[in-house]
């Protein structure tokens, strides 16, 4: 099931990936129509684009790898888990979300990629990315460290990390790569958007460091690490967020720092998860509780 669960995880970064890759080299109408690539083919044969329309049409196919993984990740959960009914709806949630997403491609494509439907795209994957983490995370079956703060503030640093992501796709909406030549752009300053992005990246990473040092100085091990590993990859992809700017947002980092937006955005869920008993751990925990007080209690003699 943690595998399946991975493999979704895996699936869905990857087409986040491509998209991105779709974007940069303005490949976002190498099939101009939808669910056809090009009139009633669906396949690219015969289109005057040439590269982009394989570039393209490759994504499209990448689809159906991210429909499998989902699929396997239903049937793992049923197979496994059948009695945890928050498994089964963020698996469900997979293919559910696949079918959605390739509709709303299609709306991308017919609109000629908007930007405000592109930044839709780009955020849906990014809910497929957070309910794969939840899963992959709660399938592992490991006690959650329970502190008390820790929760609000994780949920604050998974608020911000939305923010970034959302504050993200308007800088894209409005800089250099649309996808194509003639897309249109949302016409915001270029400079005062991504001047909030990055305030908005500080933001997100002063909360990181708060929630690390409360995990230090309460030992909650499991927060520690994944506190740890969130600041990491916020300081690599806040880094290259600052150098892609100063390059005057050259292709190969734009693609690499799409890739860090999804690394980030898990790290910031895996986060919020650890200190986050689902329904069932706290079940198990009470259980567990109340079974060492039997026994102590059995173990003292009557008076």
């Amino acid at each position: 099931m943690r595998r399946a669960a991975l493999a979704a995880l895996v699936a869905n970064i990857g087409i986040v990936l491509t998209g991105g890759i779709v974007r940069v080299t303005a490949s976002g109408l190498g099939c101009p129509d939808w669910p056809a690539c090009s009139g009633t083919s669906v396949v690219p044969a015969g289109s005057d684009l040439g590269w982009h329309s394989a570039v393209e049409f490759g994504n499209r196919l990448l689809s159906f790898v991210v429909l499998a993984a989902a699929v396997w990740v239903v049937v793992a959960v049923r197979r496994e888990a059948a009695d945890r009914t928050d498994l089964r709806r963020l698996a469900w949630a997979q293919p559910a979300g696949v079918v959605g997403q390739a509709a709303l491609g299609g709306v991308t494509v017919l609109t000629g990629l908007h930007p405000l439907v592109v930044a839709a795209h780009f955020l849906a994957s990014m809910g497929l990315v957070a309910a794969a983490v939840v899963l992959v995370d709660r399938a592992g079956g490991w006690a959650p460290d329970r502190v008390a703060g820790l929760r609000a503030a994780t949920g604050a640093i998974v608020v911000a990390a939305g923010a970034v992501l959302v504050l993200g796709t308007l800088v894209t909406g409005s800089g250099p790569h649309a996808g194509d030549v003639g897309t249109v752009r949302l016409g915001l300053d270029i400079r005062t958007i991504a001047v909030a992005h990055a305030d908005a990246v500080w933001v997100l990473v002063g909360l990181t460091v708060a929630v690390l040092a409360v995990a230090v100085g309460t030992g909650a091990a499991r927060a520690r690490r994944a506190a740890t590993i969130l600041l990491a990859v916020e300081v690599a992809q806040g880094g290259l967020g600052y150098l892609q700017y100063a390059l005057g947002v050259p292709p190969l980092p734009v693609i690499v720092h799409i890739l860090g937006a999804a690394v980030v955005w898990s790290a910031a869920w895996h986060l919020a998860v650890v200190v986050r008993p689902s329904r069932h751990q706290s079940a198990a925990a009470d259980d567990r509780t109340s079974a060492r007080h039997e026994t102590a209690d059995a173990l003292v003699p009557p008076a």
